[in-house]
């Protein structure tokens, strides 16, 4: 039995997305040097970790609810890649999904 996300497929795209853009951003670039003060850096910081692990929650989430064969191999992969690896998940999902109970 097939269970949906919790959140929209687009808005955990979104998550997803918004998590990789900030915290690459913020540490490949220095955004004090581009005009930003120091505090919205940060926040960009906290907003990149909070939707980043907002998406590898859901996802561990549907992994777990659904079933899915090597569950606990897509967990560590989906907690160290912070919701990268999600992606590759989420792309593949209906696949995964007839392999399961």
């Amino acid at each position: 039995m097939r269970k949906e996300l919790l959140l929209p497929l687009n808005m955990v795209y979104l998550l997803i997305l918004v998590g990789f853009a900030f915290s690459f951003f913020t540490i490949s670039f220095d955004v004090a040097a581009l005009g930003v003060p120091p505090k919205v850096g940060s926040l960009l910081v906290y907003v990149g970790l909070i939707s980043s692990f907002a998406a590898s929650v859901i996802l561990i989430i549907d992994v777990f609810s659904n079933n899915v064969n090597g569950k606990y191999l897509w967990t560590l992969a989906i907690l160290f890649s912070g919701g990268l690896i999600g992606f590759f998940y989420l792309r593949g999902r209906d696949y995964y999904l007839k392999g399961s109970d």
